[in-house]
């Protein structure tokens, strides 16, 4: 199974260390498959004005595709890049300020989706309030989020 990280790079994550809160989530993420408790092949995506995959091995630093924020964050954007993969699983890392017609297609995408295959990860202390539901998380409740979702089990 694929897990997209669809990591927001709009340049609200360049507030308040976003940046860094969503690395750590990442590597969060990383070591959890890596150590068995999870199974999934890792799928970096930046995503802004446009999504694109990422190449990044895990033991090297993260490119600057992901630590460089600006503009804004395309939900449409996202949802074509990701209808083109192989399906998986889907983790967001964002603070959720997008437009409203881009909140609005996201949740008809989310609603499209098969159950349980989305999980949006808020990013910052001042993350949008209005990110709600049984798929949203804050970045502190990540192992919440994925305990018993990707398979795998404790070794």
């Amino acid at each position: 199974m694929i897990l997209h990280l669809g990591w927001d790079t709009s340049g609200s994550m360049a507030e308040w260390g976003k940046t860094l809160i969503a690395r750590g989530v990442v590597r969060a993420i990383e070591q959890y498959l890596r150590l068995g408790y999870g199974c999934a092949e890792l799928r970096l995506v930046a995503w802004g004005d446009v999504a694109t995959v990422v190449e990044w091995q895990p033991d090297h630093e993260f490119p600057p595709e992901v630590l460089v924020c600006k503009g804004e964050a395309n939900v449409g954007a996202l949802i074509a890049h990701i209808a083109k993969q192989p399906i998986g699983k889907i983790v967001l890392l964002t603070d959720g300020f997008w437009a409203r017609s881009d909140a609005r297609a996201l949740k008809r995408w989310k609603d499209g989706l098969p159950a349980d295959t989305i999980r949006l990860i808020r990013i910052g202390a001042d993350s949008n309030p209005q990110l709600k539901g049984d798929d949203v998380f804050p970045a502190e409740g990540l192992f919440a989020a994925l305990d018993g979702w990707l398979g795998g089990g404790a070794v």
